[in-house]
């Protein structure tokens, strides 16, 4: 077995890796309840529209199949299992290809001979050997299709530079596809804006300004223009909810902390492991790579998008997978460094560490994830924000069924979106609605409940426990009517509340 797995090819090994790890996903989604985000753009498959409130369409439009095939929550994880796997194929071949050429480190100085550059293979063990993109892989974000796009557009882009270096002029095919690109990435998230800094950044550096004179240039600025006009057409119809909910997102506290930026970092080194993390910013920080024209070019992608993360976690703690692009991007810079350095004995030890103590935490996550076997106290559980949300939903179905007068059922009511989309993927198509009044897709999608309406509200015990009432866009008053505790290995993960409210205090959306 040990000699098989000696003789493998590069590209072999990867595959190896990403197979493994795609039987992995595979398993554990017809294991695991949806998670929040999964199951909020599973509702963007089940109700398609031109764009959404809090993101753009194409995480919704990706699910849009499944959903109407296999609405399922196995169905739900078909399209970031394959994005993961095309990621993983597309991260090989682009570190290959940027870094085929380099004597001075002992790689093959003719392309032909790419694929047996082991630095592809790195790549991909270094992107699963983290905690975060094998999570992503398994479970919908807008993130997983934008990764894919970026990964293309560096490639495309560093195919424009060298037809350009070789003499001949970039074609009319990669300029469409650029603007196809970019166009594809603004779909994705809005945080894509972050490459027009980057293509702009590559233009002056690589002193590129004839660009600017190209007809292909504008023509694809056209054509990034007519991929997003659903997401324009969208806003404009709304009254452009989306880019305002956007602008005012993660700027409401109105001081900038070091401390918020500093936790926002924190949780980055531990989920995209500590070597990462390091040599990644090892890379930033040095001149040298700047000077790298392969180097160079990834970090001129990367580097807006952790500028655009610093800024915005001193005002809001930056969740662990915003900044997932900045990092997959620094993947090949680090590989190469440490390619160039690989005879020498702390980088075998610093690898060999990396190794074995990222799979021993990919076995203990995923299996962990599969059944909660580590014992915690009750509801201090780092999972009990996902789960019981299926029993959760059920109960509610049956004390609708208990408290309503035999006329209608009683609407269902949360306080957050996350809770709704859990809730909604489970009692759908009924409609579940958010309290407290602030702006969320829900109310696109379902509008707004009845002024003086009843409910049955449910909140699991992480929320405020009993729900505040007799405020606008609350209820007058609640009163409890059961209560569900989901335990696990003789310790309970959490416990969901559920009120019988009545007259709800409707006031203007904030």
């Amino acid at each position: 077995m040990l000699k098989t797995l000696r003789s493998l090819l590069p590209h072999q090994a990867a595959a190896l890796i990403v197979g493994v790890m795609t039987l992995v996903h595979i398993a554990l989604a017809f294991k695991l309840e949806l998670g929040g985000d999964e199951a909020h753009y599973a509702l963007y498959g089940l109700m398609p529209d031109w764009s959404y409130f809090d993101h753009p369409p194409l995480v919704g439009w990706l699910q849009i199949v499944p959903m109407w095939l296999f609405p399922t929550d196995w169905g739900a994880r078909i399209v970031p299992i394959t994005l993961y796997v095309l990621l993983n194929f597309l991260l090989y071949r682009l570190t290959n290809r940027l870094f085929a050429t380099d004597p001075a480190c002992s790689v093959s100085a003719k392309p032909s001979q790419a694929a047996d550059n082991w630095q592809g293979f790195w790549a991909v063990a270094l992107l699963n050997a983290t905690l975060m993109f094998p999570l992503m892989g398994m479970g919908m974000l807008p993130d997983d299709p934008l990764m894919v796009i970026v990964l293309a557009l560096v490639w495309l882009v560093w195919e424009m530079l060298q037809t350009q270096q070789a003499g001949s002029p970039v074609t009319l095919k990669q300029w469409l596809l650029l603007g196809l690109l970019v166009g594809l990435a603004a779909l994705s998230k809005y945080t894509a804006v972050t490459l027009v800094l980057s293509l702009f950044l590559v233009m002056a550096i690589e002193k590129r300004w004839s660009w600017l004179r190209n007809t292909g240039l504008w023509l694809a600025v056209t054509v990034a223009l007519l991929v997003i006009t659903p997401l324009l057409y969208w806003n404009a119809m709304h009254d452009w909810a989306s880019f305002l909910y956007q602008l005012h997102h993660g700027t409401h506290n109105p001081d900038w902390k070091i401390t918020r930026l500093l936790r926002s970092q924190a949780a980055q080194f531990v989920v995209y492991t500590p070597l990462l993390f390091v040599f990644g910013w090892l890379m930033m920080l040095s001149l040298k790579n700047y000077q790298h024209t392969t180097s160079r070019l990834l970090l001129l992608f990367a580097v807006p998008v952790f500028a655009l993360f610093a800024w915005g976690a001193g005002r809001e703690e930056s969740l662990p997978h915003w900044p997932a692009l900045a990092w997959l991007l620094l993947i090949p810079v680090v590989v190469h460094w440490l390619w160039c350095r690989r005879d020498t004995r702390w980088v075998k030890w610093l690898t060999g560490l990396q190794a074995a103590t990222a799979l021993a935490l990919s076995l203990t996550l995923h299996s962990f994830l599969a059944t909660p076997w580590i014992p915690f106290p009750d509801h201090k559980h780092p999972l009990q924000g996902e789960w019981g949300w299926q029993a959760a939903a059920r109960t509610a179905q049956s004390l609708q069924t208990e408290l309503s007068d035999g006329n209608a059922d009683l609407p269902l009511f949360v306080s957050n979106w996350s809770y709704a989309s859990h809730l909604t993927w489970y009692v759908r198509p009924q409609p579940v609605y958010v309290a407290g009044g602030k702006q969320t897709q829900f109310e696109f999608w379902f509008g707004l409940p009845a002024k003086g309406s009843d409910g049955l509200l449910v909140a699991p015990h992480y929320e405020k426990i009993p729900p505040q009432t007799n405020k606008p866009n609350r209820f007058e008053s609640c009163e409890p009517v059961k209560t569900l505790p989901i335990a696990e290995n003789g310790s309970i993960i959490v416990t969901y509340y559920f009120y019988h409210c009545r007259n709800f205090l409707r006031d203007d959306v904030e």
